[in-house]
């Protein structure tokens, strides 16, 4: 019987036993029920098994279990059900990782294009990469395409929709697109510089396959989706079209899922890794020291997990954001290496000759 592994940080709380608690996990991701009422078929076939116990001190321990993959039902949602799905709702069970490698070739596709294809499309093979969002939530079509323009011309790399524009009323989808599309395009003819444009496209599963159509239809470079909220399968069956638009993840509504240290999943698991297995060929993450609370530890953890070679699926560009600022440019390119894409919002704003010379000087330090 084929198995896979799922690691888990579990911390055991008052009146909890260690022992017990790995039980409540085993049957809890699988059958629901007691040993008791199981048949010993039953029980063999489904149920996981404990493969590995360490114990980190009083209360904490690392453990990993194996599941049968035919659990699965070769289904995306049903392995994150597997992953994390009743033991959501119970304290003091953080998911740390899957063995990749052990789950079914054909499960995951990973990123349609990842680094080294995206890299060769652009004609950038060793420096890093810059970015924006195009803001505020409120500015129309033109006034959207107009900066677009402004940030392609200073020489960006990555300009995408900040993900609060959609498809409202002064913004249409389509005539934002088609605004941003030109914008790059006029930049590019005056400068010689190439942008790149990725629209949002997050809504119901149905309706954001329809807006990636469209994007790529009016000559949009990429999609900038939130898988949290269009839904993470959503995002997976985008990265396998036909049209292989490189996928931008967002982690808007995840951030219960990567802030309570003893519950939830890693944030190195879920941005790295799981959005990674999952079709994402650039990961957003919050970088420390802005408006929200990962440590630098962390923020490096999410990068390997993105990058690393040890997972059976291309890598993705890592993409910390949130609060970076032009002068700390230097800072991070050397803790977070050349493969990475830092976005900047606020800072490029606030520039005092405006978007094109904050765009210029960011494009700068990264040549």
């Amino acid at each position: 019987m084929s198995t896979f592994d799922i690691s888990y940080r579990v911390t055991v709380l008052e009146g909890e036993k260690i022992d017990e608690k790995i039980e409540g996990i085993c049957l809890e991701q699988s059958v629901e029920l007691p040993r008791s009422v199981l048949s010993g078929e039953i029980e063999t076939k489904v149920v996981g098994k404990l493969s590995s116990q360490k114990q980190l001190g009083d209360s904490l321990y690392d453990i990993s279990i194996s599941w049968p993959v035919e659990n699965i039902g070769n289904d995306i949602s049903q392995f994150l059900n597997i992953l994390y799905g009743n033991i959501s709702l119970q304290p003091g069970i953080r998911v740390t990782g899957v063995e990749w490698k052990q789950l079914e070739p054909d499960l995951f596709g990973g990123p349609a294009l990842g680094i080294s294809r995206l890299r060769e499309l652009y004609g950038i093979q060793k420096r890093a990469l810059s970015g924006t969002s195009l803001k505020p939530l409120g500015t129309d079509a033109y006034g959207i395409g107009k900066l677009c323009y402004q940030f392609a011309a200073g020489g960006l790399d990555i300009i995408k929709d900040d993900h609060g524009i959609t498809n409202q009323s002064y913004a249409p989808f389509e005539e934002r697109v088609k605004a941003c599309v030109t914008g790059i395009e006029e930049a590019a003819l005056e400068t010689g510089h190439r942008a790149y444009y990725f629209p949002h496209i997050t809504a119901l599963a149905a309706e954001s396959v329809e807006r990636y159509k469209k994007a790529a239809e009016l000559g949009a470079d990429g999609v900038l989706i939130c898988p949290h909220i269009a839904g993470m399968e959503t995002m997976h069956q985008l990265a396998r079209m036909d049209l292989p638009l490189p996928i931008i993840a967002h982690p808007a509504f995840s951030g219960g899922l990567t802030t309570n240290n003893k519950q939830g999943l890693t944030a190195d698991f879920l941005y790295g890794e799981l959005w990674r297995a999952l079709g994402a060929d650039f990961v957003v993450y919050p970088n420390t020291g802005g408006r929200f609370s990962f440590s630098v530890e962390e923020c490096k953890a999410i990068n390997e997990g993105a990058r690393s070679k040890k997972l059976p699926f291309k890598s993705a560009f890592p993409m910390p954001g949130g609060g970076m600022k032009r002068s700390n440019i230097p800072e991070w390119l050397d803790t977070y290496g050349p493969d990475t894409v830092f976005l900047l919002g606020t800072s490029l704003y606030e520039h005092p000759e405006g978007p094109r010379a904050a765009a210029e000087e960011l494009s700068g330090m990264l040549k």
